[in-house]
């Protein structure tokens, strides 16, 4: 099939990457992307979020035909992706994490699903690891039960149970994946139609649940949300504690309770806030005999289980 890319010379796609100290993924990743950025019908825009890593002087010198904006702070996620589609030309937006690695034809086969279905806001690739496996990048939308499954691990002990597991479609195989409630945001394309009806990223999410969001509000506005076989892309997914493992784990608590605010209530966020503060005490001395183990990674396991448990109960931050 010829790609719907070739019957314009306007560009069609903008990929949005948003990058912070990821200075080698970030060059990794475009060089991927290189045939795109040579096409007219793709632009590719990259908002650096007030890096120290000298990113923004390694990618206006590889690869001067991005479009580069270098903010002076981190502003998070959502508003950072929000300043790159405000400064984009083409209708449809593709959000790319900058620890991924775009296989050749997928941006043009998820434009060209897109095109195809007009009651299809959002589409995703199927994604594989860095060891070429396949994982789940789509997941149904949170309920309160389906993030203690997560928090407890019990997804990893009942794989595929629809009770334990429905939140990664645990009952669902992979290849049959087709319409889905929300898609990772490591590789999110909306259309023009939908974003015109819900608009951009809620800045209020800093990291974390942003997509989510996007994707409710999407279906909400009456459109489908699909996963994309034939585009396929890699997301490097990380296999040791991050530095910033403890911060991820309480702007994630903060954002899980400003999404259930907005769209479950004071009431549900009251349900959610009880019942995390539970099962992250529960997760905490479930760990906590790890301790003995005086490895650094189980330390920083309980470390950041605790600082999750004292965002739920505090609450949303002023």
């Amino acid at each position: 099939m010829e790609s719907n890319l070739s019957h314009s010379s306007e560009p069609q796609v903008a990929v949005i990457i948003v990058s912070f100290n990821s200075r080698d993924d970030v060059l990794e990743c475009l060089a991927a992307l290189e045939d795109d950025i040579a096409s007219e019908l793709v632009e590719v825009i990259v908002v650096d979020n007030g890096s120290n890593d000298d990113s923004p002087a390694a990618i206006a010198s590889q690869f001067p035909a991005v479009k580069l904006i270098a903010l002076q702070e981190n502003l998070g996620f959502a508003s950072a992706c929000n300043v790159g589609i405000q400064n984009s030309c083409a209708p449809s937006i593709l959000l790319l994490n900058p620890d991924t690695k775009v296989r050749p034809g997928a941006i043009a086969s998820l434009h060209e699903a897109l095109a195809a279905h007009p009651d299809w806001g959002i589409v995703g690739p199927r994604m594989v690891d860095q060891h070429g496996h396949s994982y789940c990048a789509a997941r149904t939308l949170p309920t309160v039960w389906r993030l203690i499954t997560e928090t407890l691990t019990l997804y990893r002990l009942f794989p595929h149970s629809a009770l334990f597991n429905s939140y990664l479609y645990g009952d669902v195989n992979l290849d049959n994946l087709d319409r889905v409630e929300q898609i990772e945001g490591s590789a999110l394309m909306i259309s023009q139609r939908a974003r015109a009806q819900v608009g951009n990223l809620d800045s209020r999410f800093f990291i974390y649940f942003e997509e989510v969001d996007w994707c409710k509000r999407v279906a909400d506005a009456g459109f489908e949300i699909h996963v994309v076989k034939d585009a396929e892309v890699m997301h490097r997914r990380s296999t040791t504690m991050s530095k910033f493992f403890i911060f991820s784990r309480q702007a994630r608590a903060q954002s899980a309770m400003n999404y259930f605010l907005k769209h479950h209530g004071k009431f549900g966020l009251f349900k959610l806030r009880a019942a995390m503060s539970a099962a992250l005490l529960i997760r905490a001395l479930l760990l906590f005999p790890l301790v003995a183990t005086g490895r650094q990674r189980h330390r920083t396991k309980i470390a950041a289980t605790f600082a999750e448990w004292r965002e739920f109960t505090r609450g949303i931050h002023a």
